[in-house]
């Protein structure tokens, strides 16, 4: 009886621990991703995604939608860019889930533009 409660007590542990491990949040980096997955991409689309890349690590949010927008709005993108963006979109949500300053009006606006384009206005 001792051993079953002793295996009994290990095996609620290791399940309060791997539930407690599930719920955190990792930050999303999307700038590698986004690199990667427009790699082949014209000159110019290289050259936004390296401004939104610079932004997004600099923490100049605002700026690297400003810089996104545009790309999503006006390309078809492939699987690989769609996942990337919606990296980017993510590191963003969370920054702003992080500091709700950086949600000003020009923001939203950004945002709710970069979401119609990405995937038909669903809300954030």
């Amino acid at each position: 009886m001792t051993l079953f409660r002793h295996v009994s007590l290990l095996a609620a542990m290791a399940l309060t621990l791997s539930a407690i491990g599930c719920n955190k949040k990792t930050s999303a980096d999307a700038t590698q991703v986004l690199q990667q997955s427009f790699q082949s991409a014209e000159p110019e689309v290289k050259s936004s995604i390296e401004t939104v890349n610079n932004n997004l690590k600099a923490g100049n949010y605002t700026e690297a939608t400003k810089a996104l927008a545009p790309i999503v709005s006006t390309r078809n993108l492939t699987e690989p860019q769609r996942q990337a963006v919606g990296v980017a979109i993510q590191q963003i949500s969370q920054a702003i889930e992080k500091n709700p300053s950086l949600n000003t009006e020009e923001m939203y606006k950004l945002r709710a533009k970069l979401y119609k384009a990405y995937d038909g206005g669903k809300r954030f």
